[in-house]
Protein backbone atom coordinates (compact mmCIF):
# COMPACT_ATOMS: atom_id res chain seq x y z
CA UNK A 1 0.00 0.00 0.00
CA UNK A 2 1.35 3.45 -0.95
CA UNK A 3 2.12 6.11 1.62
CA UNK A 4 -0.63 8.36 0.22
CA UNK A 5 -3.27 5.67 0.71
CA UNK A 6 -1.95 4.96 4.19
CA UNK A 7 -2.26 8.63 5.12
CA UNK A 8 -5.73 8.77 3.62
CA UNK A 9 -6.85 5.75 5.65
CA UNK A 10 -5.28 7.19 8.79
CA UNK A 11 -7.28 10.39 8.29
CA UNK A 12 -10.51 8.50 7.74
CA UNK A 13 -10.16 6.50 10.94
CA UNK A 14 -9.56 9.66 12.95
CA UNK A 15 -13.16 10.63 12.19
CA UNK A 16 -14.54 7.43 13.70
CA UNK A 17 -15.61 7.69 17.33
CA UNK A 18 -13.82 4.72 18.90
CA UNK A 19 -14.40 4.30 22.62
CA UNK A 20 -11.27 4.25 24.72
CA UNK A 21 -12.34 1.40 27.01
CA UNK A 22 -13.57 -1.01 24.30
CA UNK A 23 -11.13 -0.13 21.55
CA UNK A 24 -10.54 -3.74 20.44
CA UNK A 25 -14.24 -4.42 19.83
CA UNK A 26 -14.73 -1.09 18.06
CA UNK A 27 -11.75 -1.59 15.78
CA UNK A 28 -12.90 -5.10 14.85
CA UNK A 29 -16.43 -3.88 14.07
CA UNK A 30 -15.08 -1.01 11.99
CA UNK A 31 -12.63 -3.25 10.13
CA UNK A 32 -15.40 -5.73 9.32
CA UNK A 33 -17.76 -3.01 8.06
CA UNK A 34 -14.98 -1.53 5.92
CA UNK A 35 -14.11 -5.05 4.63
CA UNK A 36 -10.60 -4.81 6.02
CA UNK A 37 -11.15 -8.13 7.88
CA UNK A 38 -13.46 -10.97 6.82
CA UNK A 39 -15.62 -13.51 8.70
CA UNK A 40 -13.01 -16.22 8.56
CA UNK A 41 -10.36 -14.05 10.15
CA UNK A 42 -12.71 -12.79 12.85
CA UNK A 43 -13.54 -16.37 13.82
CA UNK A 44 -9.82 -17.08 14.12
CA UNK A 45 -9.43 -14.04 16.42
CA UNK A 46 -12.42 -15.17 18.47
CA UNK A 47 -10.78 -18.55 19.04
CA UNK A 48 -7.47 -16.93 20.03
CA UNK A 49 -9.33 -14.66 22.43
CA UNK A 50 -10.84 -17.68 24.21
CA UNK A 51 -7.38 -19.26 24.41
CA UNK A 52 -5.98 -16.12 26.06
CA UNK A 53 -8.90 -16.22 28.52
CA UNK A 54 -8.21 -19.89 29.28
CA UNK A 55 -4.56 -19.09 30.00
CA UNK A 56 -5.51 -16.19 32.26
CA UNK A 57 -8.00 -18.34 34.18
CA UNK A 58 -5.26 -20.88 34.82
CA UNK A 59 -3.11 -18.12 36.27
CA UNK A 60 -6.01 -16.84 38.35
CA UNK A 61 -6.90 -20.26 39.84
CA UNK A 62 -3.22 -21.23 40.00
CA UNK A 63 -4.22 -24.23 37.87
CA UNK A 64 -6.16 -25.70 40.81
CA UNK A 65 -9.69 -25.39 39.38
CA UNK A 66 -11.31 -25.92 35.99
CA UNK A 67 -14.33 -23.69 36.66
CA UNK A 68 -14.94 -20.12 37.84
CA UNK A 69 -17.98 -17.85 38.23
CA UNK A 70 -19.34 -16.46 34.95
CA UNK A 71 -19.03 -12.91 36.28
CA UNK A 72 -15.33 -13.47 37.03
CA UNK A 73 -14.65 -14.91 33.57
CA UNK A 74 -16.42 -11.96 31.95
CA UNK A 75 -14.39 -9.51 34.05
CA UNK A 76 -11.09 -11.16 33.09
CA UNK A 77 -12.16 -11.18 29.44
CA UNK A 78 -12.84 -7.44 29.65
CA UNK A 79 -9.36 -7.02 31.08
CA UNK A 80 -7.88 -9.00 28.18
CA UNK A 81 -9.70 -6.87 25.60
CA UNK A 82 -8.62 -3.68 27.38
CA UNK A 83 -4.96 -4.80 27.46
CA UNK A 84 -4.90 -5.76 23.77
CA UNK A 85 -6.61 -2.43 23.03
CA UNK A 86 -3.79 -0.61 24.84
CA UNK A 87 -1.31 -2.28 22.49
CA UNK A 88 -3.35 -1.51 19.34
CA UNK A 89 -3.67 2.15 20.34
CA UNK A 90 0.11 2.37 20.48
CA UNK A 91 0.25 1.75 16.70
CA UNK A 92 0.29 4.80 14.48
CA UNK A 93 -2.57 4.17 12.04
CA UNK A 94 -5.23 1.78 10.82
CA UNK A 95 -2.87 0.01 8.40
CA UNK A 96 -0.46 -0.85 11.19
CA UNK A 97 -3.35 -2.04 13.39
CA UNK A 98 -4.71 -4.35 10.67
CA UNK A 99 -1.21 -5.57 9.90
CA UNK A 100 -0.65 -6.33 13.58
CA UNK A 101 -3.92 -8.25 13.88
CA UNK A 102 -3.07 -10.29 10.80
CA UNK A 103 0.55 -11.09 11.59
CA UNK A 104 0.66 -11.39 15.39
CA UNK A 105 -1.16 -13.62 17.84
CA UNK A 106 -3.57 -12.06 20.32
CA UNK A 107 -1.55 -13.58 23.13
CA UNK A 108 1.62 -11.74 21.97
CA UNK A 109 -0.35 -8.50 21.67
CA UNK A 110 -1.77 -9.12 25.15
CA UNK A 111 1.76 -9.49 26.58
CA UNK A 112 2.94 -6.29 24.84
CA UNK A 113 -0.18 -4.48 26.04
CA UNK A 114 0.52 -5.59 29.60
CA UNK A 115 4.08 -4.25 29.31
CA UNK A 116 2.67 -0.92 28.14
CA UNK A 117 0.30 -0.87 31.13
CA UNK A 118 3.23 -1.50 33.49
CA UNK A 119 5.11 1.40 31.92
CA UNK A 120 2.06 3.68 32.15
CA UNK A 121 1.76 2.82 35.86
CA UNK A 122 5.37 3.94 36.42
CA UNK A 123 4.82 7.10 34.36
CA UNK A 124 1.66 7.84 36.37
CA UNK A 125 3.53 7.46 39.65
CA UNK A 126 6.14 9.96 38.44
CA UNK A 127 3.37 12.41 37.53
CA UNK A 128 1.84 12.01 40.99
CA UNK A 129 5.21 12.63 42.66
CA UNK A 130 5.56 15.87 40.69
CA UNK A 131 2.04 16.95 41.65
CA UNK A 132 2.68 16.23 45.33
CA UNK A 133 5.91 18.23 45.24
CA UNK A 134 4.27 21.23 43.56
CA UNK A 135 0.81 21.06 45.11
CA UNK A 136 -1.15 24.30 45.33
CA UNK A 137 -1.37 25.80 48.81
CA UNK A 138 -5.17 25.64 49.16
CA UNK A 139 -7.52 24.22 51.79
CA UNK A 140 -9.95 22.51 49.42
CA UNK A 141 -10.61 19.02 50.79
CA UNK A 142 -11.31 17.27 47.49
CA UNK A 143 -8.09 18.67 45.97
CA UNK A 144 -5.83 17.71 48.87
CA UNK A 145 -7.49 14.37 49.62
CA UNK A 146 -7.37 13.23 45.99
CA UNK A 147 -3.66 14.05 45.69
CA UNK A 148 -2.57 12.79 49.12
CA UNK A 149 -4.75 9.69 49.46
CA UNK A 150 -7.27 8.98 46.70
CA UNK A 151 -4.86 8.38 43.82
CA UNK A 152 -2.51 6.39 46.04
CA UNK A 153 -5.39 3.97 46.58
CA UNK A 154 -5.47 3.33 42.85
CA UNK A 155 -1.85 2.17 42.81
CA UNK A 156 -2.45 0.08 45.91
CA UNK A 157 -5.57 -1.68 44.61
CA UNK A 158 -5.09 -1.72 40.82
CA UNK A 159 -4.89 -5.24 39.37
CA UNK A 160 -3.13 -4.78 36.03
CA UNK A 161 -3.19 -8.50 35.19
CA UNK A 162 -6.79 -9.60 35.81
CA UNK A 163 -8.75 -6.31 36.06
CA UNK A 164 -6.74 -3.84 33.99
CA UNK A 165 -9.92 -2.07 32.82
CA UNK A 166 -11.08 -1.13 36.32
CA UNK A 167 -10.28 2.15 38.07
CA UNK A 168 -10.08 1.77 41.86
CA UNK A 169 -9.20 4.66 44.14
CA UNK A 170 -11.05 7.72 45.40
CA UNK A 171 -10.84 10.65 42.99
CA UNK A 172 -13.18 13.48 44.00
CA UNK A 173 -11.37 16.53 42.67
CA UNK A 174 -12.88 17.69 39.39
CA UNK A 175 -10.77 18.70 36.40
CA UNK A 176 -11.86 21.55 34.16
CA UNK A 177 -11.96 19.15 31.19
CA UNK A 178 -12.02 15.47 32.12
CA UNK A 179 -12.14 12.61 29.61
CA UNK A 180 -14.44 10.10 31.27
CA UNK A 181 -14.12 7.68 28.34
CA UNK A 182 -10.83 6.40 29.73
CA UNK A 183 -10.69 3.62 32.31
CA UNK A 184 -7.97 1.81 34.22
CA UNK A 185 -4.45 3.18 34.17
CA UNK A 186 -5.28 5.22 31.06
CA UNK A 187 -7.76 7.25 33.07
CA UNK A 188 -5.31 7.78 35.94
CA UNK A 189 -2.50 8.80 33.58
CA UNK A 190 -4.76 11.20 31.67
CA UNK A 191 -6.13 12.63 34.95
CA UNK A 192 -2.66 13.21 36.40
CA UNK A 193 -1.36 14.69 33.15
CA UNK A 194 -4.20 17.24 33.10
CA UNK A 195 -3.90 18.00 36.83
CA UNK A 196 -0.18 18.65 36.28
CA UNK A 197 -0.81 21.28 33.62
CA UNK A 198 -3.70 22.84 35.57
CA UNK A 199 -1.36 23.23 38.56
CA UNK A 200 1.40 24.59 36.31
CA UNK A 201 -0.91 27.37 35.13
CA UNK A 202 -2.10 28.20 38.67
CA UNK A 203 1.50 28.46 39.90
CA UNK A 204 1.79 31.72 37.94
CA UNK A 205 -0.46 33.33 40.57
CA UNK A 206 0.07 34.16 44.23
CA UNK A 207 -1.20 31.46 46.60
CA UNK A 208 -2.81 34.11 48.82
CA UNK A 209 -4.79 35.49 45.88
CA UNK A 210 -5.97 32.02 44.86
CA UNK A 211 -7.19 31.48 48.43
CA UNK A 212 -8.99 34.82 48.37
CA UNK A 213 -10.54 33.91 45.02
CA UNK A 214 -11.85 30.64 46.44
CA UNK A 215 -13.26 32.50 49.44
CA UNK A 216 -14.91 34.90 47.02
CA UNK A 217 -16.51 31.92 45.27
CA UNK A 218 -17.91 30.53 48.52
CA UNK A 219 -16.99 30.80 52.20
CA UNK A 220 -17.42 27.02 52.41
CA UNK A 221 -15.10 26.38 49.45
CA UNK A 222 -13.02 23.94 51.52
CA UNK A 223 -15.74 21.27 51.26
CA UNK A 224 -17.03 22.03 47.75
CA UNK A 225 -16.26 20.10 44.57
CA UNK A 226 -14.76 22.90 42.49
CA UNK A 227 -12.05 23.27 39.85
CA UNK A 228 -9.42 25.81 40.90
CA UNK A 229 -7.88 26.17 37.43
CA UNK A 230 -11.17 27.25 35.85
CA UNK A 231 -11.85 29.92 38.49
CA UNK A 232 -8.30 31.28 38.13
CA UNK A 233 -8.47 31.30 34.31
CA UNK A 234 -11.82 33.13 34.23
CA UNK A 235 -10.66 35.91 36.58
CA UNK A 236 -7.30 36.20 34.82
CA UNK A 237 -9.05 36.73 31.48
CA UNK A 238 -11.51 39.12 33.16
CA UNK A 239 -8.66 41.22 34.54
CA UNK A 240 -7.11 41.53 31.09
CA UNK A 241 -10.45 42.49 29.53
CA UNK A 242 -10.79 45.44 31.92
CA UNK A 243 -7.16 46.53 31.41
CA UNK A 244 -5.58 45.04 34.52
CA UNK A 245 -2.69 42.61 34.88
CA UNK A 246 -3.32 38.99 33.85
CA UNK A 247 -1.95 37.88 37.24
CA UNK A 248 -4.50 39.95 39.15
CA UNK A 249 -7.31 37.71 40.42
CA UNK A 250 -9.56 40.24 42.14
CA UNK A 251 -12.36 41.72 40.03
CA UNK A 252 -14.54 44.40 41.62
CA UNK A 253 -17.93 45.80 40.57
CA UNK A 254 -16.33 48.58 38.50
CA UNK A 255 -14.23 45.97 36.64
CA UNK A 256 -17.33 43.91 35.95
CA UNK A 257 -19.11 46.92 34.46
CA UNK A 258 -16.13 47.50 32.17
CA UNK A 259 -16.11 43.82 31.16
CA UNK A 260 -19.81 44.06 30.34
CA UNK A 261 -19.30 47.24 28.29
CA UNK A 262 -16.50 45.59 26.32
CA UNK A 263 -18.31 42.31 25.61
CA UNK A 264 -22.07 42.88 25.66
CA UNK A 265 -22.47 43.57 21.93
CA UNK A 266 -20.61 40.42 20.84
CA UNK A 267 -22.35 37.34 19.51
CA UNK A 268 -21.46 33.97 21.06
CA UNK A 269 -19.06 33.24 18.20
CA UNK A 270 -17.47 36.70 18.41
CA UNK A 271 -17.14 36.37 22.20
CA UNK A 272 -15.32 33.07 21.82
CA UNK A 273 -12.88 34.64 19.36
CA UNK A 274 -12.28 37.57 21.72
CA UNK A 275 -11.71 35.31 24.73
CA UNK A 276 -9.35 33.07 22.74
CA UNK A 277 -7.37 36.17 21.79
CA UNK A 278 -7.09 37.16 25.46
CA UNK A 279 -6.05 33.60 26.39
CA UNK A 280 -3.30 33.81 23.75
CA UNK A 281 -2.05 37.11 25.19
CA UNK A 282 -2.27 35.62 28.70
CA UNK A 283 -0.02 32.73 27.64
CA UNK A 284 2.48 35.17 26.12
CA UNK A 285 2.58 37.35 29.24
CA UNK A 286 2.97 34.36 31.57
CA UNK A 287 5.48 32.80 29.15
CA UNK A 288 3.43 29.62 28.82
CA UNK A 289 5.25 27.69 26.09
CA UNK A 290 4.11 24.14 26.84
CA UNK A 291 1.93 23.27 23.82
CA UNK A 292 -0.20 20.84 25.81
CA UNK A 293 -0.99 23.56 28.36
CA UNK A 294 -1.64 26.17 25.66
CA UNK A 295 -4.07 23.79 23.91
CA UNK A 296 -5.76 23.00 27.22
CA UNK A 297 -6.16 26.70 28.06
CA UNK A 298 -7.79 27.22 24.64
CA UNK A 299 -10.19 24.30 25.20
CA UNK A 300 -11.04 25.59 28.67
CA UNK A 301 -11.61 29.09 27.24
CA UNK A 302 -14.04 27.67 24.69
CA UNK A 303 -15.79 25.77 27.48
CA UNK A 304 -16.33 28.88 29.62
CA UNK A 305 -17.45 31.07 26.69
CA UNK A 306 -21.13 30.12 26.97
CA UNK A 307 -21.00 30.64 30.75
CA UNK A 308 -19.67 34.18 30.29
CA UNK A 309 -22.10 34.86 27.44
CA UNK A 310 -25.12 33.92 29.58
CA UNK A 311 -23.85 35.90 32.58
CA UNK A 312 -23.65 39.02 30.39
CA UNK A 313 -27.15 38.51 29.00
CA UNK A 314 -28.60 37.94 32.48
CA UNK A 315 -26.51 40.77 34.00
CA UNK A 316 -25.05 38.31 36.51
CA UNK A 317 -21.33 38.79 35.95
CA UNK A 318 -20.68 38.60 39.69
CA UNK A 319 -21.42 34.85 39.53
CA UNK A 320 -18.62 34.32 36.99
CA UNK A 321 -16.05 37.08 37.51
CA UNK A 322 -15.46 36.83 41.24
CA UNK A 323 -14.47 39.39 43.84
CA UNK A 324 -12.43 38.62 46.90
CA UNK A 325 -14.45 38.52 50.12
CA UNK A 326 -16.90 41.40 49.60
CA UNK A 327 -17.26 42.11 53.30
CA UNK A 328 -13.55 42.27 53.97
CA UNK A 329 -11.34 42.82 50.97
CA UNK A 330 -13.50 44.69 48.49
CA UNK A 331 -14.29 47.74 50.61
CA UNK A 332 -12.88 50.90 49.07
CA UNK A 333 -10.21 52.63 51.16
CA UNK A 334 -10.20 56.32 50.34
CA UNK A 335 -6.80 57.88 50.92
CA UNK A 336 -7.08 61.65 51.42
CA UNK A 337 -3.68 63.22 50.96
CA UNK A 338 -2.20 65.63 53.51
CA UNK A 339 -1.53 69.30 52.76
CA UNK A 340 1.10 69.98 50.19
CA UNK A 341 4.17 72.20 50.78
CA UNK A 342 4.26 75.58 49.08
CA UNK A 343 6.31 75.73 45.89
CA UNK A 344 9.05 77.82 47.47
CA UNK A 345 9.41 75.58 50.54
CA UNK A 346 9.36 72.45 48.35
CA UNK A 347 12.06 73.89 46.03
CA UNK A 348 14.38 74.74 48.97
CA UNK A 349 13.83 71.29 50.47
CA UNK A 350 14.75 69.46 47.26
CA UNK A 351 17.91 71.55 46.95
CA UNK A 352 18.89 70.59 50.52
CA UNK A 353 18.25 66.91 49.81
CA UNK A 354 20.48 66.98 46.73
CA UNK A 355 23.30 68.65 48.72
CA UNK A 356 23.38 65.86 51.35
CA UNK A 357 26.50 63.72 51.15
CA UNK A 358 24.89 60.48 52.37
CA UNK A 359 21.59 58.68 51.75
CA UNK A 360 21.06 58.50 55.53
CA UNK A 361 21.02 62.31 55.71
CA UNK A 362 18.61 62.46 52.76
CA UNK A 363 16.24 59.98 54.40
CA UNK A 364 16.12 62.01 57.63
CA UNK A 365 15.37 65.23 55.70
CA UNK A 366 12.60 63.55 53.69
CA UNK A 367 10.99 61.87 56.73
CA UNK A 368 11.02 65.10 58.77
CA UNK A 369 9.65 67.41 56.06
CA UNK A 370 7.50 65.51 53.58
CA UNK A 371 4.06 64.43 54.76
CA UNK A 372 1.97 64.26 51.61
CA UNK A 373 2.03 61.61 48.90
CA UNK A 374 2.00 64.31 46.23
CA UNK A 375 5.12 65.96 47.68
CA UNK A 376 6.82 62.59 47.97
CA UNK A 377 6.02 61.82 44.35
CA UNK A 378 7.24 65.25 43.21
CA UNK A 379 10.45 64.86 45.23
CA UNK A 380 11.15 61.55 43.50
CA UNK A 381 10.33 63.07 40.12
CA UNK A 382 12.81 65.88 40.90
CA UNK A 383 15.66 63.35 40.95
CA UNK A 384 16.86 64.04 44.47
CA UNK A 385 18.07 60.43 44.74
CA UNK A 386 20.52 58.56 42.52
CA UNK A 387 21.18 54.90 41.58
CA UNK A 388 21.44 52.66 44.69
CA UNK A 389 20.08 55.45 46.91
CA UNK A 390 16.60 54.57 45.68
CA UNK A 391 16.93 51.04 46.97
CA UNK A 392 18.04 52.17 50.44
CA UNK A 393 15.33 54.83 50.63
CA UNK A 394 12.45 52.56 49.53
CA UNK A 395 13.54 49.89 52.01
CA UNK A 396 13.08 52.47 54.81
CA UNK A 397 9.48 53.20 53.83
CA UNK A 398 6.54 51.78 55.72
CA UNK A 399 4.39 49.12 54.10
CA UNK A 400 1.56 51.63 53.54
CA UNK A 401 3.93 54.12 51.91
CA UNK A 402 5.10 51.39 49.54
CA UNK A 403 1.47 50.51 48.78
CA UNK A 404 0.53 54.15 48.12
CA UNK A 405 3.47 54.69 45.77
CA UNK A 406 2.70 51.41 44.01
CA UNK A 407 -0.94 52.47 43.63
CA UNK A 408 0.21 55.78 42.18
CA UNK A 409 2.36 53.94 39.63
CA UNK A 410 -0.56 51.70 38.69
CA UNK A 411 -2.73 54.75 38.06
CA UNK A 412 0.08 56.28 36.01
CA UNK A 413 0.41 53.18 33.83
CA UNK A 414 -3.29 53.38 32.97
CA UNK A 415 -2.72 56.97 31.85
CA UNK A 416 0.35 55.75 29.88
CA UNK A 417 2.63 58.34 31.49
CA UNK A 418 6.36 58.21 30.79
CA UNK A 419 8.34 55.90 33.09
CA UNK A 420 11.04 57.41 35.29
CA UNK A 421 14.02 55.81 36.95
CA UNK A 422 12.43 55.72 40.41
CA UNK A 423 9.42 53.81 39.01
CA UNK A 424 11.67 50.93 37.98
CA UNK A 425 13.64 51.12 41.24
CA UNK A 426 10.44 50.86 43.32
CA UNK A 427 9.20 47.91 41.27
CA UNK A 428 12.54 46.15 41.82
CA UNK A 429 12.24 46.59 45.59
CA UNK A 430 8.69 45.20 45.53
CA UNK A 431 9.73 42.24 43.34
CA UNK A 432 12.31 41.24 45.98
CA UNK A 433 9.70 41.01 48.75
CA UNK A 434 8.25 37.66 49.83
CA UNK A 435 5.24 36.29 47.95
CA UNK A 436 3.03 36.97 50.97
CA UNK A 437 4.15 40.61 51.17
CA UNK A 438 3.67 41.12 47.44
CA UNK A 439 0.21 39.58 47.59
CA UNK A 440 -0.74 41.83 50.52
CA UNK A 441 0.37 44.87 48.56
CA UNK A 442 -1.69 43.79 45.56
CA UNK A 443 -4.82 43.11 47.64
CA UNK A 444 -4.73 46.39 49.59
CA UNK A 445 -3.73 48.41 46.51
CA UNK A 446 -6.88 47.24 44.72
CA UNK A 447 -9.01 48.74 47.50
CA UNK A 448 -7.31 52.13 47.68
CA UNK A 449 -8.73 55.19 45.97
CA UNK A 450 -6.33 58.15 45.94
CA UNK A 451 -7.76 61.61 46.59
CA UNK A 452 -5.47 64.63 46.37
Amino acid sequence: MSDDKSIEKYKSISKVNFSEDRFLKDILEYSYEEKLLDDKFLKKLSYERVEVLRTQLKYYTKDESSSVMVELAENILQSIDYTIGIYLKSLENIDMIIEGLKTRSLFDMFKDGHDLIKKKILDSKKLLEGIQENKLNVNNYSYNDTIDYGILLFFKEYDDFFSAHETPGSIDYQLCIDNMNYTGVEYIYNYLEILTIENKFCQNFYATEIKELLNGYDKENEVLLINIFELVLINSLGSMICGKSSTNLNINSIDRQQIKNNLRKLSLEELQGELLNYSKICCEILEVKNKTLVDYINKATMKITSLIYESIKLNKLETVFLSFNENKNNEIIEYIDKEKLSNSVFRKLTEKIRECSTIEEKIILIQNNINSLEDLRDMLDAECLFEDEYNKYFRNLSKMEIILLSKYLSDLSLEKEEEKDWHNQLNKVISNLSEEEKADIRVIKERIQLSY
